[in-house]
């Protein structure tokens, strides 16, 4: 997460796994790779995001909170990290309106 508000797209790939599948909100669209997380994080828009509540599921990290791209969106968002024990190999995220 910090190398997303940070917008680095190197840092974010290099906790991922080679294959990591990235699945974008409604589940339609799905990046592979490490490449796919450097894009995920080049296409982001600029925006506040406060975690509120973290859940940690075995190897499944949950992160809930509030993502604000300002005069743009607010969103409660939920988002899921699973991983092989060292690398991310699954990333999904939620968007629910908050205004």
């Amino acid at each position: 997460m910090a190398a997303l508000d940070g917008g680095d797209a190197d840092r974010a790939a290099a906790v991922c796994a080679d294959d990591v599948t990235v699945v974008l909100p409604g589940g339609e669209t799905e990046l592979q790779g490490k490449d796919a997380a450097r894009r995920l994080i080049r296409m982001a828009p600029p925006f506040i995001r406060r975690v509120r509540e973290e859940e940690v599921l075995g190897n499944t990290v949950i992160l809930r909170g509030l993502t604000r791209s300002p005069g743009h969106f607010a969103n409660f968002t939920t988002w899921t990290f699973e991983t092989d024990g060292d690398r991310i190999v699954h990333v999904s995220f939620a968007w629910r309106p908050a205004n």
